[in-house]
């Protein structure tokens, strides 16, 4: 009975031996099978494992400064977004400003279009001829044409016009003429100043179409830039994670 057993036994550690020849055998064919053609020797081996983990760590360097720059990326577009919202809230504030404008230009072309009233109102009637000297008329000229500048009812040229005699002005005319004559002026430059006005908040609320779609533009681009920056942060914890444990892995064996 003892002999059957030990009989047994003996065949029981042969067959452990043999499958466990078998599989080494087997794993050492898989191992060649997976080198590439040509590699066979130690050395070539040993050569082929060390150009594949460079080119791991190739490939691992390029997926990091990858990750680096999306992230980098990230940043700046958040930026600039931030920047485009509020060069936005200045086009929006200039709006503001170019509508309160186009109502003062408004007033000012009201104004004096009714000073213009009055004055064809008064030309209407007979103006006396007086004992009105021509030296007297053309300093009244001056005199009222620096009065109308000073409340921007004329431009630089018309006043430099009427100081000069030039262009419909003439220092002769009575001054009942030349109230009529300035309130014309007035009322070409406030219109004119008005228009200006006008095209100004045109311009103003284009700039701020413009600066509003830029903002709009750059907002959906800081989605998706975050989104991939967000995973390019996660590949990178998980890298390092990956390298911490086989850091750790010599210290635990």
């Amino acid at each position: 009975m003892d002999i059957a057993l030990q009989l047994l036994g003996g065949n029981s550690g042969r067959v452990a031996l043999i499958w466990l020849t078998l599989v080494v055998l087997a794993l050492v064919a898989l191992v060649g099978l997976s080198l590439p053609r040509g590699v066979r020797r130690p050395g070539q081996i040993s050569a082929w494992l060390a150009d594949s983990a460079r080119r791991k760590r190739e490939v691992e360097e390029l997926k990091a400064a990858e990750a680096a720059e999306a992230i980098r990326y990230a940043e700046e577009i958040a930026v600039a977004a931030q920047g485009a919202a509020n060069t936005a809230e200045r086009r929006r504030e200039q709006c503001q400003q170019a509508q309160a404008a186009v109502e003062s230009a408004w007033q000012a072309y009201q104004q004096a279009d009714a000073a213009l009233g009055r004055a064809r109102l008064a030309a209407a009637y007979d103006i006396p001829a007086g004992d009105v000297s021509e030296a007297d008329r053309a300093r009244a000229l001056r005199r009222s044409a620096r009065l109308a500048y000073r409340r921007g009812d004329l431009s630089d040229t018309q006043l430099l016009d009427a100081l000069t005699h030039r262009n419909g002005w003439d220092g002769g005319r009575h001054p009942v003429e030349q109230e009529l004559i300035l309130a014309r002026a007035a009322v070409s430059h406030r219109f004119a100043g008005y228009r200006q006005a006008l095209e100004a908040e045109q311009e103003a609320w284009r700039a701020a179409d413009i600066a509003t779609a830029a903002v709009r533009s750059l907002r959906r681009e800081v989605t998706v830039a975050a989104m991939l920056a967000d995973a390019a942060r996660s590949e990178m914890t998980s890298s390092e994670r990956t390298g911490h444990r086989r850091h750790r892995l010599p210290a635990t064996a």
